[in-house]
């Protein structure tokens, strides 16, 4: 009897639309779950380095405005100065640069270009309206996304 059941639904052409129907609505579910599933991994690490940010963001503020201040009030020009500030704004652009918008990774590249230049060959007044720039950035907090 379950033989002939069986045998019934495999020749039944209801049935059979019926299960392939299922099988592509099936299919369909899968592929919107896995993408609301990245797009909330994104959000979750969007807020992870917006939070980091928001913790860290004061002290590289305080950095960059001493480095410009370096410039302006001491009149510093050196190789040393130069590779400092590279440093930091390679770990602020190395940390935070999953949520910098595309303007500001171009500013942070053409800033990095400068910083590399031989200190007789930089532009001082270029590199304190970056550092300025920057500091500007880092006086507001950052957004969290909701969704």
């Amino acid at each position: 009897m379950v033989a002939r059941f069986l045998s019934f639904l495999g020749t039944n052409q209801y049935f059979l639309g019926f299960s392939s129907l299922c099988g592509a609505i099936g299919f369909v579910l899968t592929i919107i779950v896995t993408a609301k599933t990245s797009k909330i991994s994104k959000i979750l690490r969007h807020n992870a380095i917006t939070s980091q940010y928001n913790k860290e963001r004061i002290s590289f503020q305080n950095t960059f405005e001493g480095h410009r201040k370096s410039i302006i009030v001491d009149g510093l020009q050196s190789k040393q100065l130069l590779t400092d500030i590279l440093k930091n704004v390679e770990a602020y652009r190395a940390k935070f640069s999953e949520i910098l918008s595309w303007r500001e990774k171009i500013r942070l590249a053409m800033f990095i270009k400068q910083l590399k230049k031989e200190p007789n060959q930089a532009d001082y007044n270029l590199i304190c309206n970056y550092l300025a720039s920057i500091s500007g950035r880092l006086s507001k907090k950052g957004d969290m996304k909701n969704g």
